[in-house]
């Protein structure tokens, strides 16, 4: 720890309480949605959190290790909203599809989420100091392809993976392509109702396409 992040967390009242930790995440997220990425300074985080900047500092010593605990953080979120939506014995892949697009609106999506805009943003400015909290991002995704690869894997017919055992991974890629093209969509400012419909119609089709088409 620099001498500069010990002299902060000296200054002002600060109490490393669970309660704290949680509002200066809390108001991260809530700082970034209005400021970006490079608005989201420790002072705003702070003044938003309603405590001194010292508390700040003495939970997190870089706005880097902040964005990193949000990371963390979402990895947990992450993990409840994916066990709520993988298949169901038995289900096929178009019964999957269907049930976990035309089930879950947009806003409790992983594209609407504030630390999706922050991860989008780091992995794709490579040249930002924050590298601790943009490898957490990174980490995340992988984890997310993985998660997505298994769903394919479980409702895929053996036989077309036999034929073709890239296709569970593909279509993993594309959905969290799609996942990513949806927040570009809403961050712009516009939107698409119909996207979960047609997300899923467009998976479904690429699931459900013969070898000689998609191989």
């Amino acid at each position: 720890m620099t001498e500069a992040v010990k002299e902060k967390r000296r200054r002002g009242e600060h109490s490393s309480t669970a309660a704290n930790r949680q509002k200066i995440l809390d108001a991260t997220l809530k700082v970034a949605h209005e400021y970006g990425y490079q608005g989201t300074t420790i002072p705003r985080v702070s003044r938003r959190a309603n405590l001194p900047t010292g508390s700040v500092y003495w939970h997190f010593e870089s706005k880097d290790m902040l964005f990193a605990s949000l990371m963390d953080q979402s990895m947990e979120w992450l993990r409840d909203f994916n066990a709520k939506r993988r298949p169901h014995e038995g289900e096929s892949t178009r019964e999957h599809l269907m049930r976990i697009y035309t089930n879950h609106a947009a806003p409790n999506s992983v594209g609407a989420r504030d630390f999706w805009r922050l991860g989008i943003i780091l992995s794709m400015e490579q040249s930002v100091r924050e590298q601790v909290s943009r490898q957490r991002f990174l980490d995340l995704r992988a984890a997310v392809l993985e998660e997505y690869t298994s769903w394919f894997d479980q409702t895929l017919p053996a036989e077309l993976q036999a034929q073709c055992p890239n296709r569970a991974a593909d279509l993993a890629k594309f959905q969290l392509a799609c996942v990513d093209g949806n927040f570009i969509l809403t961050a712009s400012g516009d939107s698409m109702p119909a996207f979960p419909t047609m997300a899923a119609l467009s998976l479904i089709s690429l699931a459900e396409a013969p070898p000689s088409v998609l191989p």
